[in-house]
């Protein structure tokens, strides 16, 4: 590429939301494969974006005004489903708190909007990497060690990376991610079959340590807490294959919180 070209925040927002021509598009790609910085902003941007619309993006209608330059058109965008999220997440506690008394009565427990928008979050990072070939992960599984010390400095946790090769699971490696209340860690999986399932943790505080199934489509999710952290495996895999991989991850998970 050119080394005059200049690479613009607006470019980088272009990138993101699919803005650009064939011919910039292929020099935003030669500058991103050069730029390590600017290709994790514009992974993080583009995982939140994911995360959005996976939660609320069909709750997103206005348009921003044409007026707007293309790259702000891009922010703005992205801003009003961060605004649909947080007036989506305060409705869902409320009608939690207001049917609580009902539901609990039946002798039913419905999990808490902070837990919601985990599994959310924990099944659009899945459904957009455990697709990817060439980089599915940012460290690979050989760095074990560099990953583990990497992750949690990140997440201020001392984190123990499950192994799960005696299910059959080898790991792929894992990256770091924008959460709603942070920074989230996204492990991957694989067996010789191909079939990849993502373990997503973040640091939380509190909240219920027995495990929940969620289905969305073709995939599962399962999701715990243990001791400071909010785990969810998700996975298009038979329901008692993930229970068995999210004991053995919540094992390891245990022992690191407890070092």
């Amino acid at each position: 590429m050119n080394s005059k070209t200049t690479i613009t925040e607006a470019d980088l927002n272009a990138y993101v939301d699919g803005e650009l021509t064939p011919e910039r598009l292929a020099a935003i790609e030669a500058h991103l494969a050069d730029h390590p910085s600017d290709r994790e902003r514009v992974a993080a941007w583009q995982a939140q974006t994911a995360t959005l619309r996976s939660l609320y993006g069909h709750l997103a209608e206005e348009t921003p005004p044409l007026r707007l330059s293309p790259w702000r058109l891009a922010a703005e965008r992205r801003r009003n489903l961060r605004r649909v999220a947080m007036a989506t997440a305060a409705a869902l506690v409320l009608v939690v708190v207001g049917a609580g008394g009902g539901w609990v009565g039946r002798g039913l427990v419905m999990p808490d909007a902070t837990e919601m928008t985990l599994v959310s979050e924990a099944e659009a990072a899945h459904t957009l990497y455990t697709p990817e070939v060439l980089h599915p992960v940012e460290v690979g599984g050989e760095e074990g060690a560099h990953l583990t010390k990497w992750l949690s400095k990140r997440l201020d946790r001392s984190l123990i990376i499950p192994d799960l090769a005696p299910e059959g699971f080898s790991l792929v490696g894992g990256r770091l991610l924008p959460a709603a209340r942070g920074a989230a860690a996204l492990l991957m999986y694989e067996n010789v079959e191909g079939a990849r399932v993502t373990l997503y943790v973040v640091p939380q505080a509190g909240g219920e340590t027995a495990m929940r199934f969620t289905t969305k489509g073709d995939l599962t999710a399962v999701s715990w807490q243990v001791e400071a952290l909010g785990c969810v495996l998700v996975g298009s895999l038979p329901r008692d294959t993930l229970m068995k991989l999210a004991k053995a991850s919540y094992g390891s998970l245990e022992t690191g919180a407890n070092i």
